[in-house]
């Protein structure tokens, strides 16, 4: 019933997007009209990322010194940004020397298109604006993303992003990787000890359900992915750490969200054996570094 009242609450152009996604049949078509990023309640407030960032660093502040990200004249990359830049826009209204992405879903044609310069970058610049305050009118911050931005339409394993990088950020993405041991690895090469990195991971099963691991636990994870395909790696919050250190890149895992109260489902023998408690039910995790 869940599902069926999440359905009833999207928009018409929304559910279709839903739909095109799960039929085969359809799924070469084009990842994202205008029309259906400015009518999604999630991807037209670019201003949620600098929300994001801010609630993100006032978490990590409560486990570890962290002063807040100063993009002025850094090297930033973002893992999988999205079809709308994801972090780019903020990073160089606040002074980011590039931005750069892989993302396998970009259009710089629907990026460059006028419904998307005015119905959400003009919106996101007045928001900056007011946030940070007026270092450059609309037209500059146009130019600037013209020139400083690059998104690779390809895996991030794959990309073209050379080092050493300083800021790398990541929102919701980690978690849907297969492999991810390919990304850590791209992040070894890219990475110096002193790259400032964030990541937010979502180890939930992605579905408005009433808790947020309803489904995943009753099989072993092989089972799972098989059963609903490759939507989520079934990683689990010490999982990504553990890639993390293998790689010889010092994070600090803080779970932000541990939701296993509210589980009514069974656990399979599988998962038992492999995690406790704490780690089955971490729904969000950051993971942050360097570590000093």
């Amino acid at each position: 019933m869940r599902r069926l009242s999440y359905l009833a609450s999207l928009t018409p152009l929304e559910t279709w997007r839903l739909v095109r996604r799960r039929l085969p049949i359809l799924r070469n078509g084009p990842a994202w009209t205008a029309d259906e990023l400015l009518s999604s309640s999630k991807h037209s407030r670019g201003i949620r990322f600098a929300e994001l960032l801010l609630r993100q660093e006032a978490i990590v502040r409560q486990y570890m010194p962290w002063e807040p990200l100063d993009f002025t004249d850094r090297r930033v990359v973002e893992i999988g940004c999205g079809p709308l830049a994801g972090f780019g826009p903020l990073a160089i209204f606040c002074g980011a020397k590039s931005f750069e992405s892989a993302e396998p879903e970009w259009d710089p044609v629907l990026f460059s298109s006028k419904p998307v310069a005015d119905r959400y970058l003009r919106v996101f610049h007045a928001d900056l604006v007011s946030l940070y305050g007026p270092r450059m009118d609309f037209e500059a911050f146009r130019s600037a993303l013209d020139d400083r931005m690059s998104i690779h339409r390809a895996g991030f394993e794959r990309a073209p992003i050379e080092g050493p990088i300083d800021i790398v950020l990541s929102q919701s993405c980690l978690e849907h990787v297969f492999p991810l041991d390919a990304t850590i690895d791209k992040l070894a090469t890219i990475q110096t000890a002193q790259t400032r990195f964030l990541h937010l991971v979502d180890f939930g099963n992605h579905y408005p359900t009433g808790n947020s691991f309803d489904g995943l636990y009753e099989q072993p994870s092989a089972d799972y992915i098989a059963r609903r395909g490759k939507a989520i790696n079934m990683l689990r919050a010490p999982d990504v750490a553990k890639l993390f250190a293998s790689r010889g890149i010092p994070a600090r895992l803080i779970a932000s969200r541990i939701v296993g109260d509210s589980y009514a489902g069974t656990i399979h023998p599988w998962w038992r054996e492999r995690h406790d408690d704490t780690a089955l039910f971490t729904q969000l995790a950051l993971i942050v570094g360097p570590v000093t």
